[in-house]
């Protein structure tokens, strides 16, 4: 995972509900084991000559936003998806819906997934604007358009910290090594008591 901070970028919008893990990241590319790579075959069906796709043209290089239709990442509980588009350069998806085993593969893999109303998520599909950038704040839990307008988002106390801090679910294990140790110690002593 890398540490999230508060940053600003262009959105890649695709107005669709119900994008699978198969059109995010075709089966065909699954044979790796590896995320290097992965990249360059994210949302490949919708890519190519005349598609007229986001990722395809020059001005969204470097996007690191994708808002999205409802039932973001259903279909197979494939990890490559998450995987993909964190290797796009991805880092945060907004929906008003995701399948569950997405949305936990996309937090442990360092991909945050940011649940908003449909209404919201509708605006953002829409804005007067297509180059208009968004910005993330993960300490304030907000997503702000180009007008100042912000919406507030939910996430829980563990994952934020994960985002916030870098760490994976390991390093938050070893984080109370000291606590398992005495734990662990004093059970040792009662043991014998």
């Amino acid at each position: 995972m890398s540490s999230f901070a508060r940053f600003s970028s262009r959105v890649i919008r695709i107005p669709l509900k119900d994008i699978d893990t198969d059109i995010i990241i075709p089966a065909e590319f699954l044979k790796t084991t590896t995320k290097e790579g992965l990249g360059k075959q994210v949302f490949k069906n919708l890519r190519g000559e005349g598609k007229n796709f986001p990722l395809d043209r020059a001005e969204f290089s470097g996007a690191r936003i994708v808002v999205a239709g409802a039932n973001f990442g259903c279909g197979s509980s494939r990890e490559h998806a998450p995987w993909a588009l964190k290797d796009a350069g991805i880092e945060v998806i907004i929906s008003s819906e995701f399948a569950d085993i997405f949305k936990g593969n996309a937090e442990k893999n360092g991909l945050l997934p940011i649940l908003l109303p449909e209404e919201t998520v509708q605006k953002l599909l829409n804005p007067a604007d297509e180059l208009e950038e968004l910005t993330i704040d993960l300490e304030k839990q907000v997503v702000e358009n180009a007008s100042g307008e912000s919406y507030h988002f939910e996430i829980s106390s563990f994952s934020k910290r994960r985002f916030l801090e870098n760490i994976s679910d390991l390093d938050y294990i070893l984080s109370f090594q000291n606590e398992i140790k005495g734990f662990e110690a004093k059970r040792k002593e009662n043991l014998f008591l």
